[in-house]
């Protein structure tokens, strides 16, 4: 029988937050993990090899037990990592007394504090909520290489079913090697594909106005983050001068800096990732500040294991619909990026079917949807926070 106080995830913010509020806690435990990728994954700003999480585990009233996964920015410092694990540690003591730190306190710790509230609240969302198999859209992800690698790939995340691609891009040295990759992938995989770049703040506004009218050609859907996270004057002029909408990434870090992108004119997509801005909660947010504007929000990834991508996948289902250049239907999300690492720390894997995106659900999950593997777990762990005393 379904619990009445187990609903379906609510898109407006406050109804949101009092939903996870309710949830009653009686201790909370988490393990750092160390997960290598199973290649190599190369962006504008580096390549990874492994991700660093934690897997929360917050423990109900009613003795079930809901998961939730923090992670920091690639370029996160050792003091930020310090930071995380102490209020881990310290929360970790509260959680027994059914205390935990909201998100006033937790904000005064910045990014830091956002990924650690994204955990908590994806924990809480997993105990709230009734298990769902809701499937949303996603797009398959390019990484670089050139042109026929490019080709290569694309072909094959099209048998795979994906019918939207995000390019990788930023590192060409020149305009002409973007060119021929992008021209490269389009013959492939023909025009009713979608592709995307994504850039990650590597270019300044002569470079990504130069590229992207040169490749505006090739039916480009967006470029993400084309210039510096800070530059908002320059990304609202570059929305001005080319013809391919620009979309925010590392810009959008929080719903305060989303609504400075808004009112500058400096977006046509907020892509956000809910481990960087706070969680459900903060999406909720952001989308209802963008919908009014006719700004479609898209959910990605840090490359979080399964528990985080699962916790975003139920945000991405709650989205408000938003018609985007004469389309009405979700734009798919980046959230098929679980695979990319040696393993994705649940018992069965999230399921990617026809470029859309679900959670396996069956026993022992809630509304996330996904069980961790204990075994891999422990493979993979660097450290174990229990409750104190």
């Amino acid at each position: 029988m379904t619990d009445p106080a187990r609903s379906a995830h609510p898109g407006d913010p406050a109804a949101l937050r009092a939903l996870l509020d309710r949830v009653q806690v009686r201790g909370m435990s988490a393990v750092r993990v160390r997960v290598p990728f199973r290649r190599p994954f190369a962006t504008a700003t580096g390549m990874w090899l492994h991700r660093e999480a934690w897997i929360v585990r917050l423990e109900a009233a009613d003795g079930r037990v809901g998961l939730g996964e923090a992670v920091l920015e690639p370029d996160a410092t050792e003091v930020e990592e310090t930071i995380l694990a102490r209020a881990i540690r310290e929360t970790a003591g509260r959680a027994r007394e059914g205390d935990l730190p909201d998100a006033a306190e937790l904000g005064l710790l910045g990014g830091v504090g956002r990924a650690f509230l994204a955990a908590l609240d994806g924990a809480r969302l997993d105990l709230a909520l009734e298990p769902d198999r809701l499937a949303v859209p996603v797009n398959g992800t390019i990484s670089f290489g050139g042109p026929r690698a490019g080709a290569e790939a694309a072909l094959q995340a099209i048998e795979a079913g994906f019918t939207t691609l995000k390019l990788k891009a930023g590192a060409e040295r020149e305009t002409e090697d973007l060119v021929a990759r992008v021209r490269a992938i389009r013959s492939a995989v023909g025009p009713a594909i979608r592709l995307r770049l994504d850039v990650n703040g590597a270019w300044d506004l002569p470079t990504a106005e130069d590229r992207l009218e040169a490749v505006a050609r090739f039916d480009v859907e967006y470029v993400e983050q084309p210039l510096p996270a800070d530059d908002i004057a320059g990304a609202a002029d570059l929305r001005s001068r080319v013809a391919v909408p620009i979309a925010a990434d590392e810009a959008a870090g929080s719903p305060a800096a989303v609504r400075s992108l808004l009112a500058a004119g400096a977006v046509d997509v907020i892509v956000v990732k809910p481990a960087r801005v706070g969680g459900p909660v903060a999406v909720a947010e952001i989308a209802a500040a963008a919908a009014p504007r006719g700004v479609p929000v898209v959910l990605s990834t840090l490359f979080e294991t399964g528990v985080g991508v699962a916790a975003a996948r139920v945000a991405a289902a709650a989205l408000p619909a938003v018609t985007w250049r004469g389309r009405a239907a979700a734009l798919p999300h980046g959230l098929a990026t679980a695979g990319l690492l040696e393993h994705d720390l649940v018992r069965a894997p999230l399921v990617v079917d026809g470029g859309r995106l679900s959670a396996p659900g069956g026993e022992g999950t809630g509304g996330l949807g996904v069980a961790l593997d204990e075994r891999a777990v422990r493979r993979f762990r660097a450290e174990t926070v229990e409750a104190a005393g």
